[in-house]
């Protein structure tokens, strides 16, 4: 049984809590950087995040890893990574299925999804199709307001003057 009030039980959630927030903040200058220096789209500066933090957090670990084998060691190492990856499946859903609002999934999932509820909230939202919204001549796409018909449609002839 874990005693809470233990001082290295504390300073080893300190740490812990201090790693991940400064892993936050690591990838997501990374995210912000590698986007602005290399022109990345919207997408790929959400898994620049997501992939940044999983490789930070997964670093974390390795002091935990000092006084035992190789095989420990990756296995501490690649638990954080395979864990943020499973978090993160809503966004990576909405981000595959070229979802309208994928960056609203990201925070959503971001925010919320370490309560079971929130998670499963961003993956629903993920695996939605945004409905088309029609207004007689127009409709709305994920895209903006788009002609509801084609424009000439039906016209056999050029419209075009000689």
């Amino acid at each position: 049984m874990v005693n809470f009030s233990d001082p290295a039980f504390i300073e080893w959630l300190s740490t812990l809590a201090i790693s991940i927030g400064v892993a936050l903040i690591v990838a997501s200058l990374i995210s912000l950087w590698s986007g602005r220096l290399l022109g990345l789209a919207p997408a790929h500066k959400v898994w620049a995040f997501i992939v940044g933090f999983a490789f930070l957090c997964g670093l974390t670990t390795l002091p935990l890893t000092d006084q035992r084998t190789w095989m420990d060691t990756v296995f501490f190492a690649t638990l954080p990574a395979l864990v943020i990856l499973i978090y993160f499946l809503p966004t990576a859903a909405a981000i595959s299925l070229g979802h309208a609002h994928f960056q609203s999934v990201f925070v959503m999932n971001l925010v919320f999804g370490w309560t079971v509820a929130g998670w499963i909230v961003a993956l629903v939202w993920a695996l939605r199709k945004p409905a088309l919204l029609e207004f007689g001549d127009y409709r709305i796409t994920p895209f903006g307001v788009a002609p509801a018909h084609k424009a000439g449609a039906g016209k056999t002839g050029d419209s075009r003057s000689a």
